[in-house]
């Protein structure tokens, strides 16, 4: 079912990069970009986190794992060079080549936070420890975020990727999908969400992107909870988490070279731009069961 909710993410991952949705004074479109829809990245860590679980007591299936990513993550940096490498400065080439490009980010940060925790758990064998030392990092981020200073200094593996892969390893090591009382669940969603709604109300209120918001260690980990306690099958034919990795990897290329997006009014952009990275998305996970390097 999780695989099932990545594409859900994705699509709201595009919501994120495909602003302003309306006009640049919309509230509504603020908190369905600059809200709601930043749950997809740090769901998408959790997720990483609760599947990642097993690999942590098997050096070999950690070391595929690491290494494969590191091959994506190359691949792609391929891939976006000619989209900017004209337009930005050397230290600029430097700083992707290191961190990622756009939403490239996203590997690098996943890799390092992965190691994190790999490294951690030989020092830290309390699980609830180790959650804090998640908790602790991603406050620090926080604060690093409203310090004003730039984002790859806290949206990286560090302060954002770790603490949420954290988040995910402790679900599957509680077995929280099992022993959580769904009562106190569903009532800690409205809450949490409501929470994330009024946190980006105040950014909409100063005109401050945020990416760090404390609402989102609750929300989102608590999200993945009720979906896999819910989930009624699990996805054994088709591997739908390739399809959204595709997306996700895509979506970038799409927004900025084949159906540009505006500086207002992207709601009328949005779906064609989803519907074409969807379908590149395909083609991409058709060409990756020959070659396997790119998702």
């Amino acid at each position: 079912m999780l695989d099932y909710f990545r594409i859900i993410l994705c699509l709201l991952v595009i919501t994120v990069h495909t602003q302003f949705l309306f006009s640049s004074e919309s509230l509504s479109g603020w908190l369905i970009s600059n809200g709601i829809a930043r749950i997809g990245v740090p769901c998408f860590f959790v997720i990483s986190g609760y599947y990642l679980h097993p690999k942590l007591s098997d050096n070999k299936a950690l070391k595929r794992y690491l290494s494969h990513i590191f091959i994506v993550y190359i691949v792609w940096s391929f891939i976006y060079l000619p989209t900017y490498y004209n337009t930005v400065e050397a230290r600029s080439l430097v700083t992707f080549a290191i961190m990622g490009y756009y939403h490239l980010w996203f590997l690098p940060a996943l890799l390092l936070g992965t190691l994190m925790l790999a490294g951690i758990k030989k020092f830290i064998k309390n699980n609830n420890l180790i959650l804090l030392s998640g908790i602790i990092f991603y406050i620090t981020g926080y604060i690093l975020e409203n310090s004003g200073l730039p984002y790859r200094s806290f949206c990286n593996g560090i302060f954002f990727g770790f603490p949420f892969i954290v988040s995910g390893y402790y679900i599957r090591e509680k077995d929280f999908t099992n022993i959580a009382k769904a009562p106190y669940l569903y009532a800690l969603l409205p809450v949490s969400l409501i929470a994330l709604l009024t946190e980006s109300y105040q950014g909409y209120k100063t005109n401050i992107y945020h990416n760090l918001f404390l609402s989102l260690y609750i929300l989102c980990p608590v999200l993945i909870i009720c979906i896999q306690k819910g989930a009624k099958y699990t996805v054994e034919k088709y591997d739908i988490s390739k399809l959204a990795a595709g997306i996700y990897l895509v979506h970038i290329l799409v927004a900025g070279q084949i159906i540009p997006i505006a500086e207002t009014n992207n709601i009328y952009r949005l779906p064609f731009i989803m519907i074409v990275s969807v379908l590149l998305a395909i083609f991409i996970v058709l060409i990756n069961k020959r070659i396997k390097i790119l998702l």
